[in-house]
């Protein structure tokens, strides 16, 4: 079954599985709204999108040249006619092309929204993955791997820790299995990163110094893994001058793209603000989420929020209050439990200031969307 537009895709798979609107919906993740506009042609979306929305019900995108006259084309079907079909596969799961773009989907996904709403998808495509009988071949081990190692970091935002765990142990051991040194150290990262939000300071620097072992590591991969380590240091008193060091190390790698190094500039500043350096963490936070904001506002939205814990520990009311303001306006376009987390944590850390009234207007403000859902 050939099909040659989006709209038409979505409607042939809606007759295919027999499912509504509302169905179509919750297995691609979007709002029933979005798919209703879409399959009436109401509303574009990207190539990319679209392969990653339709990989999800287990149908791909083909590309081939046009050979007919030309006829009117969405923005998605540029120099070429494309036809979206189901997958040839009877498993998705065991084509890594399709894996992988699960991989891609989550990661975006969670950039751009946050964990929560990713957390079921997530946790079932750990399942299906479960219930293959073997992952055999290595470019199928890494594609899953680094698809785990994508649904751990949704399950991590998503406050889903116990699971989150679970899911980058597989994908270490299927990176490990792949002989994938880059996806070990992608699997060694997540691992430490939830380890340190669960209070296991040591645990978390045994898992960053894990991957800092591994051999040829490309710069994306030491940097991460060093402000991991870094900031896992700065957790123990007696390491804060090796967690200084180690900071400084991450943030001096070079070769980096700007998105990793934003993400790179804002966890190290929280690494220092952790050691007390609470001027220069508060001007590399600031900086992290102005060049972090195109790319993320998740991490916009953590790197605002962070702004406000040093401001509120640098004794600085004015700053803090300021700071308050600007996250009030990205916390409505996210959904993320550490997100949430950390609005509780800064209503009452700084309710000693509620007498102030730019401090009490902010707080006040912040209260106000802190428990409205996201925009979809």
């Amino acid at each position: 079954m050939d099909v040659r537009t989006f709209p038409d895709a979505l409607k042939a798979i809606m007759a295919q599985r027999g499912w509504t609107q509302a169905g179509l919906a919750r297995e691609l993740g979007v709002s029933q709204t979005w798919v209703s506009h879409v399959s009436r042609g109401l509303r574009d979306t990207t190539t990319a999108r679209a392969t990653a929305l339709l990989a999800r019900v287990g149908w791909e995108v083909r590309m081939s040249p046009a050979t007919e006259e030309p006829v009117e084309r969405r923005e998605f079907l540029v120099a070429a006619a494309s036809v979206f079909v189901p997958s040839t596969k009877k498993n998705p799961y065991q084509d890594p092309d399709y894996v992988s773009t699960l991989a891609e989907s989550l990661a975006r996904n969670r950039y751009e929204s946050g964990g929560i709403p990713l957390a079921s998808r997530a946790l079932s495509h750990v399942k299906n993955v479960d219930k293959m009988a073997g992952i055999s071949g290595s470019r199928l081990q890494s594609a899953v791997s680094e698809m785990a190692y994508q649904a751990t970091l949704v399950l991590y935002d998503a406050g889903k820790l116990a699971h989150a765990e679970r899911t980058g142990m597989l994908a270490l051991e299927l990176a490990h299995r792949a002989a994938d040194t880059g996806a070990e150290a992608h699997a060694l990262e997540s691992l430490s990163r939830v380890a340190l939000y669960r209070g296991d300071a040591a645990r978390a620097i045994m898992y960053a110094r894990r991957g800092l072992n591994l051999p040829d590591l490309p710069p994306s991969r030491a940097a991460s893994l060093a402000m991991r380590l870094g900031r896992s240091l700065a957790r123990i008193p007696e390491n804060s001058v090796a967690a200084r060091d180690t900071l400084d190390r991450a943030l001096n790698v070079g070769g980096l793209s700007p998105f990793t190094e934003a993400a790179i500039v804002g966890d190290v500043a929280i690494g220092l603000s952790r050691l007390g350096r609470y001027d220069e963490a508060g001007a590399l936070l600031r900086r992290a989420a102005d060049d972090i904001g195109e790319y993320s506002p998740l991490f916009r939205a953590q790197y605002i929020g962070r702004q406000v814990q040093t401001a509120i520990k640098a004794s600085d009311p004015g700053l803090a209050a300021d700071r308050i303001a600007l996250l009030t306006r990205a916390v409505p376009f996210v959904s993320s439990a550490r997100v949430n987390k950390r609005v509780a944590d800064i209503l009452r850390e700084s309710a000693k200031w509620k007498k102030i009234p730019e401090v009490r207007e902010a707080r006040h403000h912040l209260e106000m969307v802190s428990s409205e859902s996201p925009i979809s």
